[in-house]
């Protein structure tokens, strides 16, 4: 099973996910005169770093064309999440001699809505 499921449609397996645990304060967190933290945990959500090797050009478009513009459904590593997406970024590798066209790599973060 892959890694990564983006509205429904299984992508490229990436080199690398990091999953970081974001919590959420009130407005108005902070510091008071004695140092103390105040506010209310409001929640906690998830961002999603995602990183792949070396990848062709149409698997590089099949990630653009699910990683999409929006609030979208993911699986990853068996979470299930309602995400938007930051920059996509690639580094474009060349055409080489087997008339492919190559990236040397791609990343993402994915942030639940």
């Amino acid at each position: 099973m892959s890694e990564i499921i983006a509205s429904g449609v299984a992508l490229p397996s990436p080199t690398e996910i990091g999953i970081s645990d974001e919590v959420i304060w009130s407005s108005g967190t902070g510091r008071n005169a004695n140092g103390d933290m105040v506010g209310d945990l409001i929640t906690e959500k998830k961002t999603v770093s995602i990183k792949w090797g070396i990848l062709t050009l149409s698997e590089l478009n099949k990630i653009r064309s699910y990683i999409q513009s929006g609030f979208f459904p993911v699986q990853i590593l068996g979470y299930n999440l309602t995400v938007y997406r930051g920059t996509i970024q690639s580094e474009y590798l060349g055409q080489l001699s087997d008339g492919v066209t190559y990236y040397k790599s791609a990343s993402v973060n994915l942030i639940q809505k």
